[in-house]
């Protein structure tokens, strides 16, 4: 096994291959001749001759297979795999591979295969099809496999010609073991002959395989048929044969079929090869490396048929992914209506009909936002999946069942919560302006500016009497400080909070309107606190997903979250405020911000109205998409010209200094950020003086260039960009106002976001009044929805149908309980016989080859 694995060199040309000279994928070879002299004389003798004398040489024991262990091939899968990323992107295998008991066991001759595979079963090999077994039998030798890794086998059905197929099928009636062996390279391991003939939508081939005991839990683990999302980030471990992925994945990719044949089959719509499949007992809700099933297949590449048909021969609707996903949920994330609509009519029942109407019951658990025992919040939900959706594709998905849960929470608690809400925050805001607006603003004005400003209150008066020097002795700090030579910040330096630069702890000042700012500050300050304490509570209560997508989908109320560390840390600044007076211009500068933070939350009020809502949406995009991408390229263009046009000013003011004494040019860009700062003004229109001040440059050589480049900055960057900015703002207008649903998200997203603010208990409590039992357990709740929509005869039979099995099924389970002994073989019994009797009366596929 070691001499096979040394062999084998993944970068040999395919002139080098020995395989090749059997049979190639171009029809050439000793095996195609003898077949098509076959296929003209009808004389096979000399094709049998050649196959049994030839092909012997290339496999193990003549045939017979060698056991290996998993460990010696997953590292040849991954030096495949380092030897395409590159030095800097190797990655090494995790884990160990143990002891090897094959060293020790003689496999030559093939006399004690069939002791060493029960051995193996008993050690740890009965785990077929769960890609955690640590051996696997190899038919073909390892180093005389061609460049994909593939054997003979795998290149006739590569090809897929009748010469290749009639190949094929001898190969498997000589040498059994083939049908099982399978592709040892990165792209394609684990790739077997069930999945090619599947592929290659043969279902003759899938039969005859399946006669010949191919595995129907056979996994295709190859980089090849992974998402697309997920092959940079493969990764191998001794431990196992399955592939480690990254979790995080959307599941892209046109051949990302799920593994195992069955959901080859799926995926790629073949109906009778499914059938097929099934027949012999393939598992629809085994889970590939991702954790999908057939069901999750179906939904991903959009088989509405096939997923009908995994559904009636046994596929469950409940199983999870490794992202917590169902099929359901998992069309509500991709967005795939058609798919998402299916799930939902298999997953409802009929709770009565009558005429046009009737009336149906849809399961919440895996729909509504809120758990139906805990009463926490479900992120994995298909309504959260829907609203917090960010394409087109999910707008479409929010009519139907989606609006009307979301109106009757509406109902029973959105409007009345949201109300509250625009209540509390509309009285704190208030608090908030008094604090703020009631500050001795040119007070504070002149301290900033050391008294360069004096803020006059009346004639004679100044804010600065108020303050004094000591207990006793109020001066004017005019006056004082012209008698004593003080500067401003002196004057006030007798006490540490009765200094200028402190004055905000003064509420004396302005006179009645400090104690209105007193208690204001104190009430914001409180209500901050509480609104932290609460958040946190949330925060720990939702996890750091759920709560960052809520703030996320909100801009304004993540300004406004923002708005109370602000306010808090004005604290800590004002209680240093004697240290300096920029402590003072400190606290100002996070008043403003605090200001513009706070009034920006009223827009998170208006995105549940119906004639705002999409206009708020507007602004945030316009903000985050268009804007941003123009300042990008604006700041390059203006950082450039910039510099060039300082340089040009620059050289005009030396040359006028040294030749006019100053007098012909006023150079108007002192310093380079000047010169950013004019360029800007010239960009929104205000641009004759620069222009008047650049024609009066005594030198006429940087006159003529700064001209040349005074134009080139109009037509390339005032006319050019904003008109380009204008267009790009007038696309997301439009696009944002031509979806009529577009409020809908917005208002969905508000109602979910008000949803957080309630305690668990609340949320069963509105949960139920929304929502009704399904049988006698209380604690499964279902929507029930009535319709008025003619439903076809298809769907009312479908109804039935799906009726009768659960009655069926009800019946089952009684019968389990009160015969505990036979009754598996019984049901076996009735299961086999229906399907027996299915595939008869359908006949869409033969039996029996």
């Amino acid at each position: 096994m070691n001499d096979g694995k040394k062999n084998y060199d993944i970068n040999n040309d395919n002139k080098e291959k020995k395989i090749y000279s059997l049979a190639d994928m171009y029809g050439k070879g000793e095996l195609i001749s003898w077949m098509k002299y076959a296929a003209n004389t009808g004389d096979h003798s000399f094709i049998n001759e050649c196959i049994e004398s030839k092909v012997s040489d290339f496999m193990y024991n003549n045939g017979k297979g060698k056991v290996m262990a998993i460990s010696e091939l997953v590292k040849i899968r991954n030096q495949e795999r380092n030897a395409m990323l590159g030095a800097f992107r190797k990655k090494k295998n995790k884990g160990k591979s143990g002891p090897n008991i094959l060293n020790d066991f003689n496999q030559e001759g093939g006399q004690n295969q069939g002791d060493l595979k029960k051995a193996l079963k008993l050690l740890d090999g009965g785990k077929g099809g769960k890609g955690d077994h640590k051996y696997r039998e190899i038919v073909w030798k390892l180093d005389e496999r061609g460049t994909m890794g593939e054997n003979l086998l795998g290149t006739c059905l590569m090809q897929g010609s009748p010469i290749h197929m009639n190949i094929a099928i001898k190969l498997v009636q000589q040498y059994p073991g083939l049908v099982n062996d399978i592709f040892i390279s990165e792209d394609y391991y684990g790739l077997s002959a069930l999945h090619q003939a599947i592929v290659n939508e043969d279902s003759y081939m899938t039969g005859f395989l399946l006669q010949n005991g191919a595995d129907v839990n056979a996994r295709c683990y190859g980089a090849f048929f992974c998402a697309d999302d997920q092959k940079s980030g493969r990764t191998d471990s001794l431990e196992h044969e399955y592939v480690d992925l990254p979790s995080k994945t959307n599941y892209t990719g046109r051949m990302y079929f799920g593994e195992y044949p069955l959901s080859f089959a799926a995926c790629t719509g073949q109906v009778d090869c499914y059938r097929l499949l099934r027949a012999k007992k393939a598992d629809p809700n085994l889970k590939d490396t991702n954790g999908n099933t057939v069901l999750h297949m179906t939904v991903i590449h959009e088989k509405l048929d096939m997923l009908k048909l995994a559904y009636e021969t046994g596929a469950k609707l409940q199983i999870t992914n490794n992202q917590n996903l169902t099929p359901l949920t998992l069309a509500a994330k991709l967005g795939k209506k058609k798919m998402f609509e299916e799930l939902l009519k298999l997953e409802r029942q009929m709770i009565w009909c009558y005429g046009s109407s009737n009336c149906y019951s849809y399961p919440l658990s895996n729909i509504d936002t809120v758990d139906q025992e805990t009463g926490n919040i479900n992120n994995d939900c298909a309504l959260s999946l829907v609203v917090y959706g960010d394409t087109p594709e999910h707008l479409n998905l929010i009519d139907g069942l989606i609006e009307d849960l979301l109106e009757a929470k509406w109902k029973v608690f959105g409007r009345r919560q949201l109300l509250r809400s625009f209540c509390a925050f509309s009285i704190y805001y208030l608090f908030f302006f008094m604090a703020f607006m009631n500050r001795p603003f040119s007070l504070t004005t002149a301290v900033i500016t050391d008294g360069s400003i004096i803020p006059i209150m009346a004639k004679g008066q100044s804010y600065l009497n108020y303050f004094k020097k000591n207990d006793s002795q109020m001066e004017n700090f005019i006056n004082y400080s012209s008698n004593n030579n003080l500067n401003y910040v002196d004057f006030y330096e007798s006490k540490y909070f009765r200094g200028g630069q402190c004055h905000l702890w003064n509420y004396d000042i302005p006179q009645g309107f400090g104690y209105i700012r007193l208690v204001s500050e104190i009430i914001v300050v409180m209500s901050v606190i509480l609104q932290i304490v609460l958040e946190i509570k949330d925060f720990l209560h939702m996890g750091k997903r759920r709560w960052w997508q809520i703030l996320k989908a909100f801009p304004a109320k993540l300004a406004y979250k923002c708005s109370w560390i602000l306010i808090i840390l004005m604290i800590p600044v004002r209680l240093l405020c004697g240290l300096h007076v920029y402590m003072l211009v400190f606290e100002n500068v996070l008043s403003i911000i605090t200001i513009l933070f706070t009034t920006i939350h009223f827009l998170f009020y208006c995105r549940s109205i119906k004639f705002v809502g999409p206009f708020v949406l507007m602004i945030y995009t316009i903000i985050a998409q268009d804007m941003f991408r123009f300042v990008a390229i604006y700041f390059i263009f203006l950082l450039g010209f910039s510099q060039a046009f300082y340089l040009i000013f620059l050289s005009c003011e030396r040359y006028d200094k040294l030749y006019y004494n100053g007098t012909v040019f006023n150079n108007i860009v002192a310093d380079p950020l000047e010169s950013i700062q004019r360029l800007f003004i010239m960009t929104v229109g205000e641009f004759m003086l620069f222009y008047k001040t650049l024609n009066s440059c005594p030198v006429r050589t940087m006159n003529v260039i700064g001209k040349v480049l005074f134009l080139i900055f109009e037509i390339g960057v005032s006319l050019t960009q904003f008109n380009l900015l204008i267009a790009m703002l007038t696309r997301t207008y439009e696009s944002i106002a031509n979806t009529r649903k577009e409020y809908k998200r917005q208002w969905a997203q508000v109602i979910l976001a008000l949803e957080t603010s309630l305690s668990p208990q609340e949320r069963l409590l509105a949960m139920f009044k929304y929502s009704k039992p399904i049988g006698t357990n209380k604690k499964k709740r279902a929507f029930v929805l009535n319709s008025k929509n003619k439903s076809s005869s298809d769907d009312i039979r479908a109804e039935k149908e799906m009726k009768a099995e659960l009655l069926i099924e009800e019946k089952r389970n009684k019968i389990k309980k009160h015969f505990k002994e036979g009754t598996s073989a019984f049901i076996k019994k009735i299961n086999s016989k229906t399907l027996i009797n299915d595939i008869s009366k359908k006949k869409e596929f033969p039996v029996s080859f």
